[in-house]
């Protein structure tokens, strides 16, 4: 009798734990069917993100009513050729829309999913991807706010930029009497205050479009060699090179910079009814070095137009966290890429800036205005002498996902 019941128990403990082991089973099975879900779904994300800026990207040559059979078939080919490592068991079929309106290309994918495990249902699904590119190519990128620094006009202060993109990668914030006006305004963060036409909340960021760009002054300051030169009178004709000394340009001074590529390793200083002129010229400031043009001072100054530099005209190294500032109404011409990515650019006077200029670009961490200035930022690219560097201005190729 107790072998019988021993036996009887033994059969027990295996219908138990077989009754436990089909559960567990069917959690670990769903456990991977779900991971492996996931990772498909990213998959075709990816895929979709890829076809939406290939096609994006041939819009760059689109103009309205063109046939666009073409773009579409680049972002569906793409979006395919992209996509690899799904179960042979799961179906993909992508679809393109092209606006050439506002040169946006959407890409979407649609997936019919079977399980790996063929005799489960788990896992089974139909899983939808859309991706959404857009071209800048049609409206000039003219202001660049980078990382989270934010872009600022307050009292009656006016950014004025005909035909151009305006994009904040923070906020952009406008107030009181302020105003705003661009053929685009946009921000990563929110737009507050008065803008024309409104502005665009909640845009992917561009990226900062110069990194790989050398910024090296090819010789160092020695500090026991760095002096205070004060030009107070007449004319001081600067060749291009590495400038150690602090330069104040004041009273009825003048600094004219030859063409070429000036190193600036001390801070450069307008004041009284000084002038800095030159063509063909780049201003690069050295690491804690930068410019302040204020009172009464001239400026009149044109970018690089030829060289690795071509297009810039005032640009700070990347630990460079200055305060660059413009107080006087007399800054006229500034024509040229300013690059100061990791700094900031604080307009405070009264009066027109810029205006004189063909052409003008901002890259800056943190752009502010106050007081009642007008930024002028135009667009006269062609005949300017000038070149745009390569990922601003009418030479933005290269698209961005919004979706």
């Amino acid at each position: 009798m107790k072998s019988f019941f021993l036996k009887c128990n033994r059969g027990n403990v295996a219908l138990t734990t077989g009754l436990i082991a089909v559960p567990l089973l069917m959690a670990a099975a769903g456990g991977v069917e779900f991971a492996a879900a996931h990772k498909e779904h990213a998959q075709m994300q990816d895929a979709a993100d890829a076809g939406a800026l290939a096609g994006a990207g041939k819009l760059a040559v689109a103009t309205y009513n063109q046939n666009t059979n073409g773009i579409r078939e680049v972002a569906v080919s793409t979006a395919m050729d992209q996509l690899g490592g799904l179960p042979a068991s799961t179906s993909v079929q992508f679809n393109a829309e092209v606006d050439l309106s506002k040169g946006r290309v959407t890409v979407t994918g649609i997936a019919d999913r079977k399980p790996l495990m063929g005799f489960m249902d788990i896992g089974k699904a139909q899983m939808t991807v859309v991706a959404q590119a857009e071209n800048l190519q049609k409206v000039p990128l003219c202001v660049l706010q980078t990382q989270d620094g934010g872009l600022s006009v307050a009292n009656t202060a006016i950014i004025r930029a005909p035909g151009c993109a305006i994009h904040a990668n923070h906020d952009i914030n406008v107030t009181a009497s302020a105003m705003i006006e661009a053929d685009r305004i946009q921000a990563a963060g929110k737009v507050n205050g008065v803008t024309k036409p409104m502005g665009n909340s909640g845009a992917m960021t561009i990226s900062d479009p110069f990194t790989d760009m050398d910024l090296k002054p090819p010789l160092p300051c020695l500090p026991l060699s760095v002096r205070l030169q004060v030009i107070s009178l007449g004319t001081l004709y600067l060749p291009p090179g590495v400038h150690c000394d602090t330069l104040l340009i004041n009273k009825a001074g003048k600094l004219h910079l030859l063409p070429g590529e000036h190193y600036f390793m001390s801070p450069l200083q307008l004041a009284g009814t000084g002038q800095i002129t030159g063509d063909d010229v780049v201003l690069i400031f050295g690491s804690g070095k930068k410019f302040d043009f204020a009172e009464k001072g001239e400026v009149r100054i044109s970018a690089r137009k030829s060289g690795k530099f071509a297009g810039f005209l005032i640009i700070t190294t990347r630990d460079n966290t200055q305060k660059f500032t413009i107080k006087s109404d007399r800054v006229s011409q500034l024509l040229g890429t300013i690059y100061i990515p990791n700094a900031e650019l604080e307009i405070e006077t009264a009066g027109s800036v810029a205006q004189d200029s063909a052409w003008s670009v901002i890259v800056a961490r943190t752009l502010t205005l106050r007081q009642d200035p007008i930024l002028v930022i135009n667009n006269r690219y062609a005949g300017s002498g000038v070149p745009v560097p390569q990922g601003v201005g009418p030479s933005r190729i290269a698209p961005v996902l919004t979706k």
